[in-house]
């Protein structure tokens, strides 16, 4: 496949700024989200069950429109997407912290009636405005950056959502601390407002290809494939592999993907065209990409757990222990995109993986010692390696695609990053699960600390031997260095 060289767009890293400014929001909000949801749980009245939904709706959303979000852009136009999703997101923010005024509306009784379904509902609307910034951001920076500064603008957007996953933790405990959980959603009002308003001035219009007749059932069939497979991912947790509903959900996904490629095959202007995937670029890279993210997610999920009942940590220590992988992610992702524009994409991503896997066997090896300061260590390698892998994947898959199929591709790419994160956390508890059953089994007497930190080790191994599958797919396919783009 080749691209058409890019316009000159003299204002392009202002434009990559503003989208950096309210792209910032996304992973801010996400993870901010995940440090209140105990505080939820004892407003709401609510079950763990029922409060995680905050999260899941909203995880779940994204998914399951962003390529049919990324083919509209692709024939609507990038500009106006954009900026629908930045307006959607912000209003929907303002609707998430106002659903803590149930109770003054209709009094204590209808807390949990209303207030969290009023809340999970808002979740929705702002997981659809997310869903269309990150489905258009890969495109329009990969649309107004020339092919060789593309991986530098690839890791500078990669930075700004490292910067979002660092600040999220530590501002929303603050910010709920200080002036209380909605004020986590209020503080994307401000920046939305300032953000959009600035995308909107600078942004030109990237006007939108040949028109051509939108492609619905297979939207359809793709929205109902990924959402069947990511319920039945993230039930794993509560109801286990073997339940009914998870078998149920996983086989759903399976017949109605099967109907989807029947479909999509067939289709004079398909939602999802799989000639894509023949590219060995595109093909090869987004599957190192999912394998990135699996070996990822589980020093994120695994670690917490480790730190808080194998360590007797609090909540302080483990947020500040855990910053060490987004912070070196934030200072690598630049870094390695630059260096992809001179150097190409192959071996940086190769050994940015090597890097996550080693970082994870270290993991499980100083894991049991309660010494903090490898601990950290072991979590910064697995964000150097990171960061080396993600802007050189992330501008070899851009680039390999036409210039008609930028949104697609931007969306492929974050399905892929989604998936690679839900079924990491599907995995790694599936590992701390049956790992301390084990070990309680063959060791009755033993701690319960030493039980999890033994399943520890067994999710951090297999984390590392996903990381050093996707090491090896970056290794043997073709390199695509950004410069030689045409």
């Amino acid at each position: 496949m080749s691209t058409t060289p890019a316009p000159a767009y003299p204002h392009r890293w202002l434009i990559l700024a503003a989208l950096v400014t309210v792209l910032l929001m996304t992973p801010l909000d996400m993870s901010a989200v995940n440090v209140i949801l105990p505080t939820l749980r004892q407003q709401f009245g609510a079950s763990v069950g029922a409060v995680s939904w905050v999260s899941l709706a909203y995880l779940l959303v994204i998914v399951g429109l962003l390529l049919l979000v990324g083919r509209l852009g692709d024939l609507w136009g990038f500009r106006r997407l954009f900026l629908i999703g930045v307006a959607l997101f912000t209003v929907s923010s303002a609707l998430c912290g106002l659903s803590h005024t149930v109770p003054a509306l209709f009094g204590e009784g209808a807390l949990r009636l209303f207030g969290l379904p009023s809340l999970i509902a808002a979740r929705v609307l702002q997981g659809v405005g997310a869903c269309m910034m990150m489905a258009l951001s890969s495109g329009i920076v990969t649309a107004v950056f020339p092919p060789g500064e593309r991986g530098r603008a690839m890791g500078f957007l990669g930075m700004g959502i490292a910067t979002g996953l660092v600040l999220g933790p530590t501002l929303g405990g603050l910010l709920t601390h200080w002036f209380g959980w909605p004020w986590i959603f209020y503080i994307n009002v401000p920046i939305g407002l300032f953000g959009g308003l600035w995308v909107r001035r600078l942004l030109p219009p990237l006007a939108p290809h040949r028109p051509t007749p939108v492609d619905w059932p297979g939207a359809l069939l793709i929205i109902a494939t990924l959402a069947t497979l990511m319920l039945g991912v993230t039930l794993v947790e509560t109801a286990g592999w073997r339940s009914p509903l998870v078998l149920g959900l996983l086989a759903a996904s399976l017949l109605v993907g099967g109907a989807l490629v029947r479909h999509e095959r067939r289709s004079p202007h398909p939602m999802l065209d799989f000639a894509l995937f023949a590219h060995p670029v595109f093909a090869g890279a987004n599957l190192a990409a999912m394998m990135n993210y699996l070996g990822q997610f589980t020093a994120i999920f695994i670690t917490p757990f480790a730190l808080r009942y194998g360590m007797d940590r609090d909540p302080r220590q483990i947020g500040l222990t855990m910053a060490a992988l987004p912070v070196a992610v934030l200072v690598l992702a630049p870094i390695s995109g630059a260096l992809s524009d001179r150097f190409g994409t192959r071996a940086l991503a190769a050994l940015g993986e090597t890097i996550v896997a080693a970082g994870l066997f270290v993991l499980a090896l100083v894991i049991g010692r309660g010494q903090p300061v490898p601990i950290i260590a072991a979590l910064a390698l697995v964000g150097i390696g990171a960061g080396l892998f993600q802007s050189p994947n992330a501008s070899a898959i851009m680039g390999s695609l036409p210039r008609t199929h930028l949104g697609i591709g931007g969306s492929v790419l974050a399905v892929v990053r989604n998936l690679g994160m839900a079924v990491g956390i599907a995995t790694s508890s599936a590992a701390l699960a049956i790992g301390s059953q084990w070990y309680r089994g063959a060791h009755p007497t033993a701690p319960a600390a030493q039980a999890i930190l033994y399943a520890a080790q067994i999710g951090y191994a297999i984390g590392a031997a996903f990381a050093l599958l996707g090491a090896l797919t970056s290794a043997v396919r073709e390199d695509h260095p950004s410069q030689s783009l045409s």
